[in-house]
């Protein structure tokens, strides 16, 4: 893997964690039925789709399936969440 590759990897890293906070910050993120590593790899796909039409696909088979574990308004309501903190995070970034 290239330096570049590697910095664009930890740089996306470090934005999914800062989007996994902003979310603790708006959502009890304790009482949310999502395990960790769902609730991680929710927050993934949702910042790769968004600059990736091909990603948004991906995400919402995602979301699709944890609706069929958790209900759709829930997921429903962290994906939102989740939307709204990249754009905020995409605005920031310009």
């Amino acid at each position: 893997m290239s330096w570049k590759a590697e910095a664009h990897k930890i740089y996306e890293a470090r934005v999914v964690r800062d989007a996994l906070g902003r979310l603790a910050e708006r959502l009890d993120l304790k009482n949310l039925p999502l395990s960790e590593e769902e609730l991680q790899t929710l927050a993934k796909r949702a910042r790769e789709a968004f600059r990736s039409e091909k990603k948004r696909e991906r995400l919402d088979r995602y979301k699709a399936h944890l609706s069929t574990l958790y209900g759709e308004e829930r997921v429903g309501t962290i994906s939102a969440a989740l939307e709204e903190i990249n754009n905020a995070i995409g605005y920031e970034e310009k």
